[in-house]
Parts: structure tokens; C-alpha cells; sequence
């Protein structure tokens, strides 16, 4: 099975989460990898799940058109319930032909089901951007709520404005509606002059906060938050506003009332290598959403995906059954304390105590016998970052890529320093203090060693466990349901 859900044949990638009756419905868009039997583009697919590790599978929501229809492909998009109970999808319809014979090659479109499981095309709705504000050719990614006060829908989209500089022109356009029908394009509802495309907006409150999420590849390739007291901004930018990097991207959420979670996908690699190029489509990654006090955000490991592991072990020949905590002494050099070799599939519990703040240490995955090779997690107390990447790095005469991922931390060094790894397979996924994550891509040693490094420092380890797939979670994980 895969901890992070995937479909057997191809891909998720963008996906559209919605909360309806105790269960989370997960419709994304599906890439098959196989242009012979599938031909371009996505349709979307449609899973739901109560606890993020076992899902049902409800087969295609909305297929692909012919050539000659504004869907050939079905890209992303927003699910909603009305008052008389009538479930809506709002979708982009994407055509690349048509963007060579002038015609719109984006525009949103409409679908409706009575249980969320088969859906129904509406015939002659679609809307097109106001070509006196926005580009024609970005108009997609539609994202719809009430505004209480002006009694109205607002359907938030990503675009591009007409004019200004060419790489910061992106913007969170806006259609307004009383209807669900009668959609009218004003001017943008988010336009910062910051970025070339805000995609996948998503629009959520917490407590007193409204919180605009969007997806952009200018700055960094990730999935960013905005936060305003008002559902229509001034909308503030805080330091650190991802909630993960590269490795997570077209992210939207999707809460029962009481909790809230991110959901993104993490990109495979060409050729299934280290040194290959990222991928648009991965498999699925769930991080839950925490609002600090000051209306900040922060991430942390679902307890749901955290509870499909069994009971932890040590994994570190020096741990045996003592207490005494490891220290590992390395103010000038770089040490390395290997253990047994791993899993497939595993969870990684650590803490860490600096006794000098400088240098850097971290755990290492998926290490060969002499640690020549693996990956390491990163703590570079010096830079304040935590930084993924491969032992020895890609190196070509014109490139050098050490780390590979690398996020800020606002942490404080004196301070226990709590991470928790999960490896499936090629995927992972670091959470350090319930706050920050990171994923990544990891090909080579898929049953390499554990281990912990110091550089330049002294560490001290009081904690590291590692633990399986329960065994009621191991095999099959997804199962179909006849329509």
C-alpha cells in the first residue's frame, strides 16, 4: 500500500477537498501518464476518506470532451452544497488548441449531482474573463463563497491582469454572482504586483481571521498564505507564509468546522532519479492546519496519519535498552552514528539538544553502509533553515545543487528541537515542532540505514524511534464502490 494516497494507474495532481457528512471528499485532477490509451489533459477523479489512510474510491467525476470542446480537459476547481441540498462543481476548461485560433482557451465551467458521486454537465454555462482587466488566456482554478455582507458569491479565479510588468501581473481575479448563475468580472480581488500566476485560490476563516490561499512559481514553487480581519483584505503577507516548499504544491483546504487541512500533491521526478526533473503529479500529501495566536498559520502531522504507525523502536545499536541519551561530539569535524537498515515504509521520532549553537546536524535516510550515499535532514543552525537534500549532492560542471530544499525556521536553538519523518517509499514528509514542513523526493537506498550527524557541534539525542505500518494498515488501502 502507499501511506500517501496515490491511484494505481498515474497520478493526483491538483486536488479539490470538500467536507460533507463526516467524510472528506478528494476529487483531483487525474493524470494517467499514458497519452496512447488517454490521450493529454486530466479528467477528475473522485476518492473520499474518514481518516486519510483508507479511501473509497468513487470513480470519474468529470470526463475529458472531444478536441473541439472548451474541456478537452477538466482542470481544477471548487465543490459546493446550496441550500436546497444540490451539490455544484465549478471547473476550468482548458483547450490548447484553441489558444492558436483566438478563442478562449480557459474558461469556467459548470456541473451538478444530487449525491456527489455522478455529475451532470450543465449545457451553454460558461464564463470568460473581461478582457479590459484580465489576460483571455488565464482564467481558471475557480474558487466560490458567500459574502455575508454583501449577499452575494464571490468566485475567486486565477489570472493575470492585462497590462504591467510581465512577471507580476498575476492576480486573484473575481466574478460576482447572486445566483450561482449570473457571474459578472470586476476587478481583481487580490493583485499584489508580486508574482506571474496565483493559482488554486482557496479561501477559508478561522477564528477572527480570513485567509486567502494561492499557488505561485515566481518567488518559489509553493503553496502561500494571505490573512486579513475582513473578507476582502487589506490582506497582510507574513513572514514565512508557506506551508511547505517545492515539494507541495496546488494546495487547497478543506475543514469539518472544528479542524482544518491542507491538501496538496508531492511531484514525482522524470526517470524515478534524484537528478531528474520535477514532475507536475505526485501523490497526495495532508498537513494540519494550526492558527497561531497572533493569526499566523503553521502546519503540523495529522493525528490520523500519525496513528496508522505501530509501536516505535529504537533503531540505534548504541540506544539498546538504556536510558542514557546519545551525544554525538563533533565541534570540528562531522560525525556519523549509523543504525539498522530500514523499511519501505516508516516514521522517524526525534529530538534534539544543542549544547553549541553553531554548525549544523540532523538525521540521515536511507544511508548505504559506509554513508556515501542516502539523503540528510538538515538543521543549519548558522543560516536558521532546515535543508533536504542527497549525500554528495547532483553535480555537473554547470550545476551544483546542495541542499536541494531548503525552508527557514524561526526557532530557537537552545530549545529541544522535536522533528517527526515519514518515508514511504520514494515520498517524505518532515515536520519539526508542530510547526514547519518540509517533502521531498528520495530514489536511491530504498531500505538504506538510519542515522544522526553533527557538524561543527555537540548534539544530544534523547529521543529516536522509529515504527512501522500497524498491521491492520498494511496491504490494500483503497477500495471502489459500483456507481
Amino acid at each position: 500500500m502507499n501511506l500517501f494516497y496515490k491511484p494505481v494507474y498515474g497520478v493526483i495532481g491538483d486536488t479539490i477537498p470538500y467536507y460533507y457528512n463526516g467524510r472528506y471528499h478528494i476529487f483531483f485532477l487525474r493524470q494517467y501518464r499514458d497519452q496512447d490509451s488517454h490521450g493529454m489533459g486530466t479528467p477528475w477523479h473522485h476518492v473520499s476518506t474518514a481518516d486519510f489512510i483508507n479511501f473509497t474510491d468513487h470513480g470519474e467525476a468529470l470526463w475529458q470532451e472531444d478536441m473541439d470542446k472548451h474541456d478537452e480537459s477538466c482542470a481544477t476547481g471548487c465543490v459546493l452544497t446550496d441550500e436546497d441540498g444540490k451539490h455544484h462543481i465549478f471547473y476550468t476548461g482548458i483547450n490548447g488548441h484553441f489558444y492558436h485560433q483566438n478563442k478562449h482557451s480557459q474558461v469556467i465551467m459548470h456541473a451538478v449531482s444530487d449525491d456527489l458521486v455522478n455529475w451532470e454537465k450543465v449545457p451553454g454555462q460558461m464564463w470568460l474573463p473581461d478582457e479590459d482587466i484580465y489576460e483571455k488566456h488565464d482564467w481558471r482554478d475557480p474558487c466560490i463563497f458567500w459574502h455575508p455582507e454583501e449577499k452575494q458569491y464571490y468566485m475567486l479565479v486565477a489570472s493575470r491582469l492585462k497590462d504591467g510588468p510581465k512577471y507580476r501581473r498575476g492576480c486573484t481575479g473575481l466574478m460576482v454572482s447572486k445566483t450561482l448563475t449570473d457571474w459578472v468580472a470586476v476587478e481583481p480581488f487580490y493583485a499584489p504586483n508580486r508574482y506571474e500566476g496565483h493559482e488554486c485560490p482557496d479561501f477559508f476563516k478561522m477564528g477572527d481571521w480570513y485567509y486567502l490561499t494561492f499557488s505561485e512559481y515566481t518567488d518559489r514553487t509553493t503553496t502561500r498564505y494571505v490573512m486579513s480581519k475582513t473578507p476582502t483584505g487589506p490582506w497582510i503577507a507574513p513572514d514565512g507564509n508557506v506551508f511547505d516548499n517545492r515539494a507541495f504544491y496546488a494546495a487547497k483546504s478543506a475543514g469539518d468546522g472544528k479542524r482544518r487541512f491542507m491538501f496538496g500533491w508531492n511531484p514525482t521526478k522524470y526517470h524515478h532519479r534524484d537528478d531528474g526533473g520535477w514532475r507536475w503529479g505526485g501523490c497526495l500529501t495532508i498537513h494540519e492546519i494550526i492558527q497561531n495566536p497572533d493569526g499566523t498559520l503553521r502546519v503540523q502531522l495529522p493525528v490520523e496519519i500519525e496513528k496508522a504507525f505501530g509501536t516505535e523502536h529504537n533503531r540505534l545499536p548504541e540506544f539498546g535498552a538504556s536510558t542514557d541519551e546519545l551525544r554525538v561530539e563533533a565541534p570540528y569535524e562531522q560525525k556519523i552514528l549509523l543504525g539498522e537498515k530500514t523499511c519501505d515504509t516508516y516514521a522517524v521520532r526525534v529530538t534534539f539538544n544543542v549544547e553549541k549553537e553553531q554548525g549544523s546536524f540532523g538525521l540521515l535516510l536511507k544511508v548505504d553502509d559506509n554513508a556515501d550515499s542516502g539523503y540528510f535532514v538538515k538543521f543549519n543552525i548558522g543560516r536558521k533553515t532546515l535543508q533536504f537534500g542527497r549525500i554528495g549532492g547532483h553535480r555537473h560542471w554547470y550545476l551544483e545543487q546542495m541542499p536541494e530544499l531548503e525552508r527557514e525556521l524561526d526557532i530557537n536553538f537552545s530549545q529541544p528541537i522535536n522533528a517527526k519523518v515519514l518515508v514511504d517509499k520514494t515520498a517524505v514528509v518532515v515536520y519539526v515542532n508542530d510547526a514547519v514542513a518540509m517533502s521531498a523526493r528520495a530514489y536511491d537506498n530504498p531500505r538504506g540505514r538510519l542515522g544522526v550527524f553533527a557538524d561543527g557541534t555537540t548534539i544530544r539525542v534523547p529521543t529516536l524511534t522509529f515504527a512501522e505500518l500497524a498491521d491492520g494498515v498494511k496491504g490494500k488501502n483503497e477500495k471502489s464502490i459500483k456507481r
